[in-house]
């Protein structure tokens, strides 16, 4: 199955499955919880406003902004900036809500972001515009955690992802848990996966990079 017949599954699959969502919403949230609590010295967080079948962390931002400073993605050109939560939101393109552009400069310590679905390397399926892939690759310091969300399992046993697709370190949904095994010279990600390693309810992802 080619990278895009799977996106087209998926999606179809996620727009069908609206009912129940905050719930779904709620279990994803306290597992995003428990890996935050695991990066001590990480304040900076990316989040996203969320589209209809999308996992929505944004209803929680309250709860968040008590430990944590909260970014969203600002689309720029056929990429992506950072800008600071705030009101109030405007719709733009792709039905996406944003606030007022920001020329704030930040890093970023760890980056929720939305998927369709992830290869057997955890590698992202987005909507296939490359928002996520350019911003990324255009990041000049120390890669953020990435934390992949969806509201289904949609894992495949398939590698498709190219070079230039983001991986993400963990992938949550409301049924099953995975996180991919980082170098050992990150050490803080390796302490991480290791803590969640010895929980019985993490699948681990045994595919290399």
């Amino acid at each position: 199955m080619i990278k895009n017949d799977f996106r087209i599954k998926q999606k179809f699959k996620m727009k069908s499955k609206l009912k129940f969502q905050y719930k779904r919403d709620f279990l994803v949230f306290q597992e995003v919880n428990k890996i935050l609590k695991s990066c001590k010295n990480y304040k900076n967080i990316l989040i996203y406003i969320p589209l209809k079948y999308e996992i929505n962390l944004y209803k929680f931002r309250h709860f968040l902004t008590k430990k944590y400073r909260i970014f969203v993605p600002f689309m720029q050109d056929k990429s992506l900036k950072v800008v600071k939560l705030r009101l109030a939101l405007d719709k733009k393109s792709f039905g996406v809500y944003e606030p007022k552009d920001s020329f704030l400069q930040t890093r970023i310590d760890v980056a929720i972001i939305p998927v369709i679905g992830v290869d057997a390397k955890l590698g992202r399926v987005g909507h296939g515009q490359g928002f996520y892939d350019r911003f990324f690759e255009n990041i000049s310091y120390k890669k953020p955690l990435v934390i992949f969300t969806q509201m289904m399992d949609a894992k495949s046993h398939q590698i498709f992802s190219q070079d230039h697709d983001i991986k993400g370190n963990f992938y949550i949904n409301p049924y099953k848990k995975y996180f991919r095994k980082v170098k050992n010279n990150d050490r803080n990600i390796s302490r991480i996966n290791s803590r969640f390693h010895r929980r019985r309810d993490w699948i681990y992802s045994h595919q290399k990079d």
